[in-house]
């Protein structure tokens, strides 16, 4: 089934475990990511969430 425009741009979020699982990567490296301006930190309590699809741009190379 193809993703759709408005599927893609609601946010999925995630935790920093699961989010550096996704992409194959250290939860340093998205912190690091996250200092540096290129992800959004999001907050639910004590939890510090990300948004998946910011990160697939990010692979891809898009600019925010």
């Amino acid at each position: 089934m193809p993703r759709t425009e408005t599927a893609s741009k609601h946010p999925r979020y995630a935790t920093l475990h699961e989010a550096a699982e996704y992409c194959r990567s250290s939860r340093r490296s998205l912190e690091r990511r996250m200092a540096e301006g290129k992800l959004t930190r999001f907050r639910n309590g004590f939890r510090v969430l990300v948004d998946l699809n910011e990160i697939d741009a990010l692979l891809r190379g898009e600019r925010r």
